[in-house]
C-alpha cells in the first residue's frame, strides 16, 4: 500500500479557507477540500477532528495577517505620478476587501446570522481601517504639498477614494447591482478619470 502524503497544518487550514470561502460551510466538503491537497478526507481529520473544527480553525483570524495593504504609502514621498499611485491602491484595496468580505458572510451565514465578526479586534487602537485610510490620507498631503494633486481637505478625499472601492466591492458582491460584470481594471480607469481629469463639464458663459 502507499503511504500517504504528508501535508501540514497550514496547507490543510489554507485549503480549507480557501474551499468555504468558496462554498460556504453547507456548500464545502471535506472531500472538496481534500481534493485541493491532493490527499483523502481522512488525513484532514489528523489536524482537525471535524468539519465543523476545521471551519472554525480555518476562518480564524490568524495573527500573522496583514491588515494594512496600503503601508506602502508611508514611504512615498508624494512626488510620484498620483495616478500611478492610486492604480497602486486600488489594485492592492479591492482584492483585499473581497476577500474580508468572504471571509464575514461565510462566518454570518455559517452561524444563521447570530455572528457579524470583524476581521480585526476593534479595541486595538488604530484599527486596520483607520490605518489604511490614514496611509491614504498621508500620501494625499504630501502630494499637495508637492503639487501633484488639488484637494481642499486630504483626509476626506482619502476617505472618498477608499469609499469607493468599497462601493464597487460591495454593489458587485452583496447586492449584485451590475447587470453586467465590471472587471476591475474598468472601474479603476473610470475611477482615475474622475480623480485626474474631473467628470463635470463647466457651462459656456454665453458672450
Amino acid at each position: 500500500m502507499g503511504r500517504t502524503a504528508r501535508i501540514h497544518r497550514s496547507d490543510v487550514l489554507g485549503a480549507a479557507r480557501a474551499a468555504f470561502l468558496e462554498g460556504g460551510y453547507a456548500g464545502t466538503t471535506l472531500a472538496q477540500i481534500a481534493s485541493r491537497l491532493g490527499v483523502s478526507p481522512a488525513a484532514l481529520l489528523r489536524h482537525a477532528p471535524t468539519k465543523q473544527a476545521l471551519f472554525e480553525t480555518s476562518m480564524g483570524l490568524p495573527p500573522e495577517r496583514d491588515l494594512h495593504p496600503l503601508a506602502f504609502l508611508d514611504e512615498l514621498e508624494g512626488k510620484e505620478d498620483p495616478r500611478g499611485v492610486l492604480r497602486r491602491v486600488g489594485l492592492a484595496f479591492i482584492p483585499f476587501i473581497q476577500e474580508r468580505l468572504r471571509e464575514v458572510v461565510a462566518v454570518y451565514l455559517h452561524t444563521k446570522g447570530k455572528s457579524f465578526p470583524l476581521p480585526f479586534d476593534p479595541s486595538q487602537k488604530p484599527t486596520p481601517p483607520q490605518k489604511n485610510l490614514g496611509s491614504l490620507a498621508g500620501y494625499l498631503k504630501r502630494a499637495q504639498r508637492a503639487g501633484r494633486i488639488r484637494v481642499e481637505d486630504p483626509y476626506a478625499a482619502a476617505a472618498a477614494f477608499l469609499g469607493s472601492l468599497h462601493s464597487y466591492v460591495f454593489l458587485g458582491e452583496v447586492v449584485q447591482a451590475f447587470e453586467e460584470p465590471i472587471p476591475m481594471e474598468r472601474f479603476l480607469n473610470s475611477l482615475l478619470d474622475v480623480w485626474t481629469r474631473g467628470a463635470v463639464v463647466a457651462r459656456r458663459r454665453a458672450s
